[in-house]
């Protein structure tokens, strides 16, 4: 910054600390400072909600040093608290070609590659992927340097044909990131620097020497607990607990039926009392001991430290060598006892840490003298001993982006930190479906998606295309390609072929089944269909076709016994012509044939079994002309029944017919035998055989019958 001096702002759930630090050859010195606590709760949990009230806090705290310093802040370093924190490994291994001394910058350009790297991989991140948060990276950290295949401490000034770097990056959603944003911007603050709050508190808690110890730092601030592990000289690990001192200060609130900004008075009061007055919300006033408001608070108390204390060995997979608290809520009674207790390690271990204990700076106000001062002191020296990434603003849809410029930034870095999902710029394939056709597999593709519409300052790009400060960025997603979507009708094509079925012009379409069942034709197949098929050129296919029931074209089996012997009869109901020729039911038909079919009789009767056994007609002579009495010349018994031969056979019947016998009498020729009229007034005597007959005599076959007028 200008001047050498850099405004830090402290941006936290309870309060907004300030400061201006400059830097000397030989010591940090704080110019000004101001803290203002939120008259609201215009922040919970970390995150602003109120981008108006914290704006306005903030721009008082930045008028107030102006003001006293008479200089102006136009940029602020900031850290943002790991609230929805996820971290990311990335590494990055180069050779070079050049022999010379590594410089800062260009370890610094691996940093920031490795730094890509990570980003790439949490885009890819299958949870991530799902998560509706978009994810904006606020810091790293060096995990390690190798040189050469062998790990060193810095690479800065060394020779070597190889070298490689692995950072651990942090990001935050982008919601929490934009509402820092947006406050500033409010206050007319650019945003000269960004990083995370634990990595800010460590810079100053923790500096580099004490770093070969396996350290825990916890910052508890009054909305959120942040935690990162230290190891082998490096961040290991970050995590954040989404509870602080605002958990104890609102179980006082509720025990004492007090209002938030008391019950924190009160809070902050029990480790210098031994009592204290409570005035609840009706105006009642009392005098509590400080130890029975800190009995009150045990069960909120430890289940906070319980939290801190599972990241803590969840994150470094073993209990740490110590455990360094920052932040207000350190101050919280017995916080450092009952944290060693969740621990398992002595209560020696674990300690506060203040700024004093850097001698870095000359401190005289008492809110930078406690931990609580070791977060905004942090983000100062941070930014003076680790200079920024500057920012780039460019616009996507119309919306502001703020983009860490980590050498070339094209289009598709811009799309993935407006929060657009690299996975759905380009249009996906549209579904396809496989559909087996008469027992042969057929793939039936889907459209093809298109390729996204990238403008950038009104001018066609592309994702690969370089961008820089200030461009406009229009994108509009590739449209995904239509599923696919196929019919009968396009699948098996209609042959055109036709026949006549009684004088009805009848099209020759194929018979088909979906999935066993009848489709219509123009209806869309679904994914997976088995269709059978087949060409409709059979004389029973086609009739029913024309409106035949499926009743009539169903062959049935009859069993019965004739005269004692067991016999089988198929039967058809209905008769069946081709151009005038009788056609079995299973008969290809040629196109344009001529089909007949009448329905017969739906049962077979006793008649239709007569080619087993002959004719059954009887054959007399009636005054010596031969007469043919049908049907007669048999007896017929059904089931011991005698019947006619029109009698219905049913199935497993038992049917006799006696051809040595006859079931006529003399009355029968008369319904084959003409008598003239002018007889009919005479007397009839009739003779069978020569003998005097009447009417019920029985005649048999070759009987001689006289017939005398008188």
């Amino acid at each position: 910054m200008k001047n050498d001096y850099i405004f830090a702002l402290d941006i936290g759930t309870r309060k907004i600390m300030g400061l201006v630090m400059q830097k000397s050859s030989s010591a940090y010195n704080i110019l000004g400072s101001k803290m203002i606590e939120h008259s609201t709760r215009a922040m919970l949990d970390g995150q602003i909600h109120d981008v108006e009230a914290v704006a306005s806090t903030i721009g008082e705290i930045k008028n107030i040093l102006e003001e006293s310093l008479d200089i102006k802040l136009e940029s602020a370093a900031v850290a943002a608290a790991g609230r929805a924190l996820k971290t990311a490994r990335g590494s990055v291994y180069k050779k070079r070609t050049v022999l010379n001394e590594i410089s800062r910058e260009e370890v610094r350009a691996l940093e920031i590659e490795a730094v890509q790297q990570a980003q790439y991989l949490l885009a890819q991140d299958e949870l991530a992927a799902k998560e509706k948060n978009k994810y904006f990276c606020v810091g790293y950290s060096i995990i390690s340097y190798h040189l050469e295949d062998q790990e060193i401490g810095s690479l800065v000034g060394q020779v070597a044909n190889e070298v490689s770097v692995e950072v651990i990056a942090t990001f935050l959603p982008r919601v929490v990131v934009d509402s820092l944003f947006s406050s500033l911007k409010r206050c007319g603050l650019e945003v000269y620097s960004l990083t995370l709050e634990p990595i800010a508190a460590i810079s100053l808690a923790i500096p580099p020497e004490m770093r070969i110890l396996n350290l825990a730092l916890v910052d508890i601030g009054a909305g959120t607990s942040d935690i990162a592990i230290i190891k082998n000289n490096n961040i290991f690990a970050y995590a954040m607990v989404p509870q602080g001192g605002d958990k104890l200060t609102e179980s006082i609130a509720s025990r004492y039926l007090l209002d938030f900004n008391h019950a924190e008075e009160i809070k902050r009061l029990l480790n210098s009392r031994e009592e204290v007055e409570l005035v609840d919300i009706l105006g009642n006033k009392s005098l509590v001991s400080s130890s029975e408001i800190k009995e009150s608070m045990q069960e909120v108390s430890e289940q906070l430290i319980g939290n801190i204390a599972e990241n803590i060995l969840s994150l470094n997979q073993n209990v740490p060598d110590a455990v360094i608290c920052v932040g207000g809520g350190s101050q919280a009674p017995d916080f450092t006892v009952l944290l060693a207790d969740k621990l398992g390690i002595p209560k020696s271990r674990v300690g506060i840490r203040t700024p004093e204990s850097s001698k870095l700076f000359n401190l005289e106000t008492d809110y930078l003298k406690g931990p609580q001062g070791i977060t905004p002191l942090g983000i100062a020296f941070y930014s003076f001993n680790r200079p920024p990434i500057p920012f780039v603003k460019v616009k996507v849809n119309e919306r502001e982006l703020a983009l860490w410029n980590m050498g070339e930034l094209t289009v598709g870095t811009a799309l993935l930190s407006s929060g657009i999902s690299l996975a759905a710029i380009y249009g996906r394939p549209g579904m396809g479906k496989t559909i087996e056709v008469n027992g042969e597999l057929q793939v039936i593709k889907g459209g093809v998606g298109s390729p996204p519409q990238i403008k950038v300052n009104g001018e066609t790009a592309f994702l690969e295309s370089e961008i820089k400060e200030g461009d406009q960025i229009i994108f509009s997603p590739g449209k995904n390609g239509d599923d696919a979507c196929i019919t009968l009708l396009e699948l098996i094509p209609l042959s055109g072929e036709y026949v006549f079925v009684n004088g009805e012009k009848i099209e020759l379409q194929p018979q088909i089944k979906v999935n066993g069942s009848d489709y219509k034709i123009d209806k869309e197949l679904p994914d997976r269909a088995k269709i059978e098929y087949q060409q409709l050129n059979r004389v029973d296919k086609i009739i029913k076709l024309a409106g035949l029931s499926e009743y009539y074209l169903s062959e049935q089996l009859y069993r019965y016994y004739l005269n004692g012997q067991k016999m089988f009869l198929k039967w058809i109901p209905v008769e069946v012509y081709i151009n005038g020729i009788r056609a079995r039911l299973n008969q290809t038909v040629a196109p344009a044939s001529e089909i007949t079919y009448s329905i017969n009789k739906l049962r077979p009767v006793i008649r239709d079994i007569l080619n087993d056994i002959g004719e059954l007609n009887l054959q007399v002579k009636v005054n010596g002309e031969t007469v043919i009495l049908e049907d007669k010349g048999a007896v017929v018994e059904m089931d011991g029944q005698s019947v006619e031969l029109d009698k219905e056979i049913d199935d497993g019947a038992r049917i006799f017919i006696d051809k040595t016998r006859s079931n006529a009498i003399l009355s029968d020729i008369f319904k084959v035998v003409e008598i003239e009229a002018g007889r009919l007034s005479s007397k009839l005597s009739m003779k069978v055989d020569g003998k005097a007959a009447g009417f019920t005599t029985p005649i048999a076959n070759n009987s001689e019958i006289e017939l005398i007028w008188e």
